[in-house]
């Protein structure tokens, strides 16, 4: 979850300076569901991930607009590379070396 904040940060501290957007403060705070009993084996009805995550983001900056800070927020979602693994999904691959 942690990486997940901190993708989400860079993401738009990155591209609010390539906007020229200047931003006072982003408090990010993520919360997630994991059912122990799948993790630890206890139950093979349970997936061991996380079934869910939920983010809470405030974004500050004195001199930007609604409009800009609503971009940035848009930004996030669409060019975090954390954000769009988790949402998208990727094939991994483990290999026995």
């Amino acid at each position: 979850m942690g990486a997940l904040a901190a993708c989400l940060t860079q993401t738009i501290v990155a591209h609010a300076t390539s906007r020229g957007i200047k931003i006072d403060s982003i408090d990010i705070n993520v919360e997630g569901d994991l059912d122990m009993r799948g993790w630890t084996g206890i139950s093979n009805d349970v997936r061991p991930g996380a079934q869910q995550f939920r983010v809470n983001m405030n974004i500050k900056g004195d001199t930007a607009s609604k409009e800009q800070i609503n971009e940035l927020y848009e930004i996030g979602k669409r060019f975090s590379p954390a954000f769009d693994t988790l949402t998208n999904g990727t094939s991994v691959i483990l290999v026995n070396s």
